[in-house]
């Protein structure tokens, strides 16, 4: 495959040594697999550092996309589980393509005895899906639906926990959760949109939220991969530092109206939700268009898409044991001509890594190739840049680099 115009570089830095010795390392936090712990049937039961979760939203495994029943198809492009599994009344078929392909998939949480009595397919159940957009979903039509309401939400989500300890809750949210200016228009308050957001988030074991800002009709100063990383940012103010987040990509035409992601596009949000401590990636394959047909698996319908993400995944699970630890402070970014740059600091492997992403933000939308100068917690020495055959100085606490747009570089010292 050629290798796209910003594919993210992967780029290791060997320890090197130091002019002066490195103060004593701080106090580091448990990492986030030590949390799936907990759920026996969960997805990821024995803490497992190399498992970075993938998955897909609302898929039939049952259905054939290029002469392959899905349930089959996705786990070879690196997408572990669905979020969902259709709950209607051919729900039965959809369940036995999961059994015969051995996919997993978080179910509606209506279906808790449905799980619990199947116990020879323990393991194709991750999880249970308690709602989908509940902060969007209190109003249909004229109709408003009480059950939507935080409370409500957070009752179903604590019987589900009570009839199935051994598997985590999920919900998706949409952009009253997940945008900064989700309070305005935010209606049917219970106590304040502040308390509401928490009681949501509450709800849920783990959450995403959707907002796809690549594509959306209406993005104005949000377009760009900045946006995804956005959300988990507004996210953590209201579900806590801890709580596993996912990042929510889409693959095609998620809207009616509005535009189709490209490859480069996928892929840069998706990093830049890592950046931002997405814990795990959602993809969401549906797309309509403006004549009312739609198609629901375009990760899999479109080749460049398919290959991407598939290339995608493969680099989120090498990276998996650094991308599941902590996050740290103590590192910087800055670059030239005013392009904004996310960076993220672990410590894993015996190794401290920096990530860094030149992507963008509402006063520049727009990427651009930069200079970076990014302060480290190292003092001096010489790193090796892994597969561009060159060496980067660490001089006075800081790597200078040079960044395509969107471009995404991973150090390692």
């Amino acid at each position: 495959m050629s290798r796209p115009r910003f594919l993210p570089v992967l780029v290791l830095l060997t320890a090197a040594c130091t002019a002066e010795a490195e103060p004593p390392p701080a106090p580091v936090p448990a990492p986030v697999v030590e949390q799936y712990r907990k759920w026996p049937n969960g997805p990821n039961p024995t803490g497992d550092p190399n498992v970075f979760p993938i998955n897909v939203w609302m898929q039939d495994p049952s259905s054939v996309e290029n002469g392959v029943k899905l349930g089959t198809a996705y786990p070879a492009i690196g997408i572990g589980a669905g979020l969902g599994l259709w709950e209607d009344e051919w729900w039965y078929l959809r369940r036995e393509g999961l059994v015969e392909t051995g996919w997993r998939v978080y179910v509606d949480a209506k279906r808790v005895d449905d799980v619990l009595r199947d116990t020879e397919h323990a393991r194709n159940y991750v999880g249970y899906l308690v709602a989908d957009e509940p902060d969007m979903n209190k109003v249909y039509g004229d109709v408003f639906h009480p059950d939507m309401q935080p409370s409500a939400i957070l009752a179903k989500a604590d019987r589900t926990r009570a009839q199935d300890p051994t598997r985590p809750t999920y919900l998706n949210f949409g952009v009253w959760m997940g945008t900064p200016g989700g309070g305005v228009g935010y209606g049917h308050i219970e106590k304040s949109y502040e308390e509401d957001m928490r009681t949501y988030c509450a709800a849920a074991d783990i959450a995403s939220a959707d907002y796809y800002g690549w594509t959306h009709p209406d993005r104005g100063d949000r377009v760009g991969a900045f946006s995804y990383g956005e959300v988990l940012d507004v996210m953590r103010k209201w579900c806590g530092p801890d709580k596993p987040l996912y990042g929510f990509v889409e693959t095609g035409h998620p809207h009616d109206k509005g535009e189709t992601i490209t490859p480069d596009q996928l892929e840069s949000a998706v990093w830049n939700t890592v950046l931002h401590g997405a814990t795990g990636i959602n993809y969401f394959a549906h797309s309509f268009y403006p004549e009312g047909r739609g198609e629901y698996s375009s990760v899999l319908t479109r080749p460049e898409i398919t290959e991407r993400v598939k290339a995608v995944n493969a680099r989120l699970t090498s990276l998996a044991p650094v991308l599941n630890a902590a996050s740290l402070p103590g590192v910087t970014a800055r670059s030239d001509h005013d392009v904004p740059v996310s960076v993220l600091h672990k410590q894993a492997e015996g190794a401290r890594w920096v990530l860094a992403q030149t992507d963008g933000n509402t006063a520049l939308p727009r990427s651009g190739a930069a200079r970076v100068e990014i302060t480290v917690p190292v003092r001096s020495g010489t790193a090796v840049v892994v597969d561009e055959n060159r060496t980067v100085p660490i001089e006075n606490g800081r790597i200078v680099d040079a960044f395509g747009p969107y471009q995404v570089h991973v150090y390692r010292f």
